[in-house]
């Protein structure tokens, strides 16, 4: 393949970085235990006193917005992966000839649903890996929560394509 290269270094590796990201921070030393700990002292070194319940709150809250933004990340390396495919498989000059649709460089369906599929995997293979280190809980919540930030992912994709493409023949 002449593109090996190039699909390796641009879409390749942001998505097995993101697959690492999300390794590293489903072990023992990433639990909400240990990271509530991390976030009491930075709290109080910044001279912010916060009871045991806010504190528990905060780190939830944090938590729940750190599995948001992994999981729609890594929905979008994986939709650009496949979209990257896409372009360096097929011969997307014709596009540019006005052959086909513009919108359908940015934005497939195929996509956008495989994205959010692997992206579900991902997470429910993540869930059960935690369900067997004893200080972490592995919940189908969890899941849930993940498939919607792909989801959301996948909306402002197509949201950014529809505005990018608006003006054209799409």
């Amino acid at each position: 393949m002449k593109h090996a290269r190039e699909l390796i270094l641009h879409y390749w590796l942001p998505l097995l970085g993101m697959l690492t990201l999300i390794k590293l921070e489903s072990t023992d030393a990433l639990s909400g235990a240990h990271t509530g700990r991390h976030l009491g002292r930075i709290l109080h070194w910044a001279g912010v006193h916060l009871s045991g319940e806010s504190l528990d709150l905060l780190n939830f809250a944090i938590r729940k917005c750190g599995h948001c933004l992994g999981y729609s990340l890594l929905c979008f390396t994986w939709f650009v992966l496949l979209r990257g495919t896409y372009w360096l498989q097929h011969e997307y000059r014709r596009s540019l000839k006005g052959s086909i649709q513009i919108r359908r460089m940015w934005w497939r369906p195929t996509w956008a649903v495989l994205a959010v599929l692997f992206t579900f995997i991902i997470a429910s293979a993540d869930e059960l890996h935690q369900m067997n280190i004893p200080s972490r809980t592995g919940s189908w919540e969890d899941v849930v929560l993940d498939t919607a930030a792909a989801l959301a992912c996948v909306w402002l994709i197509w949201a950014r394509a529809y505005w990018r493409c608006r003006d054209s023949r799409a």
